[in-house]
């Protein structure tokens, strides 16, 4: 598979850290991602950062430079990060992201554009307990009911106070009207006590398969991402059980290109006794995307975008092209940037060059 490495944002004085994004397109036709970007030397999930955006107008080619959307001062806080995009019924889109607020919780805001050029910040209405919710990048999905859902790890926020990062649990929040105002939907999903009791359900995706039929998916520390299936709209989850895709402590993502087919994009080695865990890119390499023509039921080879082993690839985002490509962000820090967190790159590759 030919991969190019279109992009390359990387970090730089007081932008210690380029991370975390996700595309949309804009209503005039152009391509438009946005992402964390940290304001001040510190790189450490909790610095201070304010989101950012590029945009191409040749299908991912080339892109601008960067500007500012959504300012975590204006929020009266110091970090807004973990951006997601989301088209709206009224044909606007907005770029959903968490509010890291000061007492250890966090909420959903959201920047809006009518024309992919202005956009106008502002939070959204957290119908849902206190808590520290973690919702990755590219994480917001539109199911056929046309709610937004969210999902989401969950952690007490006076657990989360102490640094105790205590064993999280899954859940979906989600918008019935359009992104104005999420609730919690009622089931939590957890593993059990002795599966991954440190960390529980981390970082959670989810995808519709069918109607009212969802597939959940989590990082956990165990060497496999784990899933569970909701058949009810939501409405419960069965129990998470180790799936196919081997990978260390790393989130996976999953994109639909029609009603059949979907890709995947991970890391597939685990830390096992021979893969060494390199300093700077935690395991987290190669990256690879595969392919399923059969709406998730089996899988085809192992593709691979990123392979650099004193690299670390993770927190993907996924965009297929006009031209018949995808995009796929990633972080891809090196030695160079003391943690694979920081540098930020969009790769593309032809969606027939994805070998089954």
């Amino acid at each position: 598979m030919n991969v190019r490495e279109v992009c390359t944002l990387s970090p730089s004085g007081e932008n210690s850290r380029n991370s975390e994004g996700a595309f949309l397109r804009s209503p005039n036709g152009d391509i438009l991602f946005a992402y964390s970007r940290y304001n001040s030397s510190n790189s450490h999930d909790h610095a201070p950062c304010d989101i950012y955006m590029i945009r191409s107008s040749d299908e991912g080619e080339s892109w601008s430079e960067p500007a500012a959307i959504a300012i975590a001062k204006d929020f009266g806080v110091a970090n807004l990060m973990s951006v997601s995009g989301v088209t709206h019924k009224n044909g606007s889109i907005g770029f959903y992201f968490l509010i890291k607020e000061n007492d250890f919780s966090t909420t959903i805001g959201r920047t809006v554009s009518l024309d992919g050029i202005d956009f106008k910040a502002e939070r959204t209405k957290c119908d849902f307990p206190r808590g520290y919710y973690i919702i990755n990048n590219d994480r917001f999905e539109r199911f056929s009911d046309s709610r937004i859902v969210a999902p989401a790890a969950y952690i007490p926020a006076d657990e989360n106070s102490t640094g105790a990062w205590g064993c999280s649990l899954a859940c979906c929040l989600v918008s019935d009207d359009d992104g104005a105002t999420f609730k919690r939907t009622p089931h939590l999903v957890g593993l059990t006590h002795t599966i991954n009791y440190r960390h529980g359900m981390q970082e959670p995706g989810i995808i519709e398969l069918y109607p009212g039929i969802a597939w959940m998916w989590t990082r956990t520390g165990s060497g496999y991402q784990y899933q569970c299936y909701s058949l009810n709209n939501l409405g419960s989850f069965t129990i998470p059980e180790p799936s196919i895709f081997t990978s260390p402590d790393s989130p996976m993502e999953v994109i639909r290109e029609n009603e059949n087919t979907l890709y995947c994009v991970y890391n597939p080695i685990p830390n096992y006794n021979e893969k060494e865990r390199t300093a700077w890119g935690w395991g987290r390499t190669p990256l690879v995307v595969r392919k399923s023509v059969n709406n998730g039921v089996s899988w085809g080879r192992i593709n691979v975008i990123g392979g650099d082993p004193n690299r670390g690839y993770c927190y993907p985002s996924m965009f297929i092209t006009k031209d018949g490509a995808m995009l796929c962000s990633s972080c891809s820090g090196g030695e160079e940037d003391k943690m694979c967190l920081c540098r930020l790159s969009i790769f593309k590759f032809a969606l027939d060059g994805v070998v089954m």
